[in-house]
């Protein structure tokens, strides 16, 4: 019986309309809430004065402010709520949340009532009044972004709306108001939940796989018997199709014509269900639910987990996009055909219509995925096909040509893989197309360590066509692939081009060539998000995942647009947006600095004082004039944390050396990319060039900023062995005189013998003929009690430990062997604020100067 076992406690949990939460007995009094007010400092703050004042348990699932079953409750700290001007957002953001629970699927009833409240006004509406906005039918609204932030449009609504004028703000001061404000609120609340719902949740053919969750939840045990519980709730949610009889505890199913089924159910639990929901009269939606009713008792796993699963909230997304820039059901004239080549599991067609997916066409690389298709998607096309392999002989022999009519002739003596209904369908110059993919990004990799690449990942038939056309690199990417076929066979054709996928073929410099050579579209639209939302990504290391909509019927470089996307969280809120710079990457920061030939051996480093004796990247070269290398892996954000200097070649690519010729550029471009704040939404944004040469202020700023960073590594080290040959490490930025550090108390003897011989470094010389700014200055300042207080203790220190053997220790080795012996606290803590008054002022000339992209 299941659900009649289910004591008391148990069946008030599941509740929606919140029986489980009642009212605390407490005495409404005005006194006592101004106090509680008149303490506030947040909003918060506010909350839980009007809260405690009305005895309410705190319900703030699903980001609603405050939620009981009576009443829905949006507090701010003092919005002045008797203006307007500053009410009406408020009252906007209250839509968002009863759109939400009208169409989402949280279990919560729709309240009859809400009231917006602050420290010195409230007011209380009626939610009926207000439906014609929240349910929004036309999409006049964009009901993506944060309630917080609602549309303009909406606020305007709100304020021309007749039941605005009768929203009166009770003024707290005003006694009498205040009083009957709470006394109005007392008397809603101590009404019996549901007594009086403001509206009922819809349900449709987007929200019905939730609404079937909690249906099954309260009702599976009792109807399961002999059909699925699913065949059951389709019926139930049909007008006219179910009775109850409450006398008896039974519920009536006409589950088919002839067929009546009747199951024990308890009235209160029956009741309390339909009091929630309306039943669903809209005769096309019916026919979207009837048709996807397998998905129902469909594997969960299947459709939310997986590397490779866009997620379906986001999937849903990019079908509103397209539906934005084609129009509502576009696909219901018939003239437009879909196609995913990369179909998976079908998570991106997952939200389509039912209606819609008799023109579709689904092919993926394995038959069990067909066949999950096949079950998920009734009427769609669905195949199993190698989008990089199959047919690409005929399509690149002259098999598959466009024909001046814009369609595509097939050879029709060859064998093709690709399913006739497919052909004829690209053979007709009167459709038009959407290709909706998340093709895979797997890249095979060249060199490296035996074992540590995916040296095959990429070799397939299309691979060898793109390396005819030398397409280089870009065509060891199985995505890059994808683009290339689709390329040849919508060259010329209406189609849009719906990509979920990572945003380096817009900027990345590996994609160059495939920039100028095949993705040439118009952009249209699109949002990006964090990668995070995909199972099994980490926190971390997060990038930016896109959807961009490309019309492949215009052609255009990507430089010469402006890409403006959307900007999503993991609620999917839209929280502002993005511009892409598909810059060429001859204008990237990394051609900036000239990089002189490098021809001397020199040892070369994998940390600041580890050398790399062995491996197969072994980079032990330096230029003439070598000072420092500065590690620059890649040209994006990414790539920040591979951004440092060193006293040796970096054992890897990425890396170039320091001279006096190029040391101004190099420190630059060592400040350039690690001042920023590396974001998930700039990932894979690029590092640009200047537009201006830096001023000579920017310029002595830039450099000492780098040489007080925690990526300046740069050391000093005594015979270091390498390659049969020895070595001496010296440290060119160290940044003081020889003179000045002469005059130190220094209490190691040999160091302080060293400096009676020793020659001026190259950073105090350079930093010694130049002005500095105060900024400037206040760092080398702070710098300086450090490395007096190195000297002071030298003869404490572990000095082995960090190879410290010579005068010019570099600026790793001091603060590590400080912290080592937990010695110059003071001095080392006294660093940090002067240097980020120099970042504060660095970072915004980022932007001016064009650095930023």
């Amino acid at each position: 019986m299941g659900i009649f076992k289910a004591n008391k406690a148990q069946r008030c949990q599941r509740n929606p309309l919140g029986h489980n939460k009642r009212m605390k007995t407490a005495p409404v009094t005005l006194s006592k809430l101004l106090a509680l007010l008149d303490k506030a400092q947040t909003e918060e703050d506010v909350k839980a004065a009007w809260a405690k004042t009305l005895g309410m348990d705190y319900n703030t699932s699903d980001d609603h402010d405050l939620y009981t079953p009576q009443v829905l409750f949006e507090f701010k700290f003092d919005r002045q709520l008797a203006q307007a001007a500053s009410r009406a957002p408020v009252v906007a953001q209250v839509m968002y949340y009863l759109r939400r629970l009208k169409f989402g699927e949280s279990k919560k009833a729709i309240p009859a009532h809400f009231c917006i409240a602050d420290k010195t006004a409230c007011a209380i509406g009626e939610v009926a009044d207000w439906r014609v906005l929240f349910t929004d039918d036309a999409g006049h609204f964009d009901w993506d972004l944060r309630p917080s932030s609602p549309d303009p449009a909406l606020v305007a609504a709100v304020r021309k709306h007749p039941a605005f004028d009768q929203l009166h703000p009770r003024v707290l001061h005003i006694a009498p108001e205040a009083q009957s404000a709470l006394d109005t609120l007392a008397g809603l609340l101590a009404n019996a939940p549901g007594v009086r719902v403001g509206d009922k949740k819809r349900i449709t053919e987007e929200n019905f796989e939730g609404v079937f969750d909690y249906w099954n939840e309260v009702f599976g045990e009792s109807v399961r018997n002999g059909y699925k519980s699913s065949r059951y709730f389709v019926a139930d949610i049909q007008p006219g199709r179910t009775q109850i009889k409450a006398d008896e505890g039974k519920v009536f199913f006409q589950v088919g014509p002839e067929e009546l089924k009747i199951k024990k159910i308890l009235a209160q639990d029956y009741e309390r269900f339909w009091s929630l929901y309306e039943k669903c009269d809209d005769a096309q939606a019916l026919r979207g639910i009837i048709a996807k009713t397998d998905r129902l008792t469909d594997e969960v796993d299947r459709r939310t987990h997986g590397e490779f699963f866009t997620p379906l909230p986001f999937a849903k997304k990019g079908l509103d996009y397209l539906e934005k820039q084609l129009g509502r059901n576009w696909w219901k004239s018939g003239n437009y055909r879909l196609w995913d080549m990369a179909a998976g599991s079908g998570n991106l067609q997952y939200a389509l219509p039912a209606a819609a997916l008799k023109y579709c066409h689904l092919s993926t690389l394995y038959r069990e995925d067909v066949e999950h298709c096949e079950r998920l998607f009734p009427g769609a096309h669905i195949f199993q096909y190698d989008y990089l392999n199959d047919d690409i002989g005929n399509l690149f022999a002259g098999g598959g040509e466009l024909n001046g009519q814009g369609g595509f002739d097939f050879d029709a003596e060859a064998t093709w893989k690709m399913p006739l209904a497919l052909r004829r369908d690209l053979n007709n110059p009167d459709l038009k197309w959407v290709i909706l993919i998340n093709p895979p990004f797997a890249t095979s990799q060249g060199g490296g360590a035996a074992g540590s690449n995916k040296t095959s990942v990429s070799m397939t038939r299309l691979q060898l066509k793109m390396h005819a056309d030398n397409l280089g690199e870009t065509s060891r990417e199985l995505f890059a692939q994808f683009l290339y076929r689709i390329r040849r066979e919508f060259k010329g054709r209406h189609a849009w081009l719906g990509l979920f996928s990572k945003l380096k073929y817009v900027n990345a410099g590996n994609d160059q060539k495939l920039r100028d050579d095949v993705f040439r579209y118009k952009f249209a639209r699109g949002f990006m998000f964090s990668s995070v939302n995909f199972s099994g990504t980490s926190r971390s290391s997060q990038f930016p995942v896109g959807f961009l909509l490309w019309n492949l019927k215009v052609t255009k470089a990507l430089e010469a647009q402006t890409i403006l996307l959307d900007v999503f969280d993991t609620s999917v809120q839209k929280t502002g947006t993005k511009a892409l710079s598909a810059d060429h990457r001859d204008a990237f920061l990394s051609k900036w600095v000239e990089r002189p030939a490098a021809r001397v051996t020199f040892p070369p480093l994998s940390s600041a004082i580890t050398v790399k004796t062995s491996g197969p990247d072994l980079r032990d070269r330096v230029s003439e004039g070598f000072l420092a290398s500065l590690m620059c892996k890649g040209n994006d954000f990414q790539n920040q944390n591979m951004t440092a200097l060193l006293s040796g070649p970096y054992a890897s690519a990425g890396s170039h050396s320091v001279t006096a010729g190029n040391f101004e550029k190099s420190m630059i471009v060592h400040a350039v990319r690690r001042l920023p704040k590396a974001e998930w939404h700039n990932d894979r944004d690029q590092f640009m060039q200047p537009q201006k040469t830096p001023t000579a202020t920017f310029t002595s700023d830039c450099v000492v900023w780098s040489l007080f960073s925690n990526s300046n590594n740069t050391v000093a080290m005594k015979d270091v062995a390498y390659g049969g040959n020895t070595y001496q490490i010296e440290n060119h930025l160290f940044p003081f005189p020889v003179k000045e550090a002469r005059a130190w108390k220094i209490s190691d003897a040999d160091i302080k013998l060293q400096l009676t011989q020793a020659d001026d470094r190259f950073a105090s010389s350079w930093l010694a003929a130049r002005k500095l700014s105060p900024q400037s200055q206040a760092v080398l300042d702070a710098a300086r009690a450090v490395y007096q207080c190195y000297f002071a203790h030298l003869s404490e220190l572990r000095t082995a430990r960090f190879k410290i053997d010579t005068w010019d220790a570099g600026w790793w080795q001091i603060r590590s062997a400080l912290a080592d012996r937990e010695l110059g606290a003071a001095e080392l803590a006294a660093v940090k604020p002067v240097t980020d008054k120099l970042k504060a002022k660095l970072l915004p000339q980022l932007q001016n100067y064009g650095f930023l992209s």
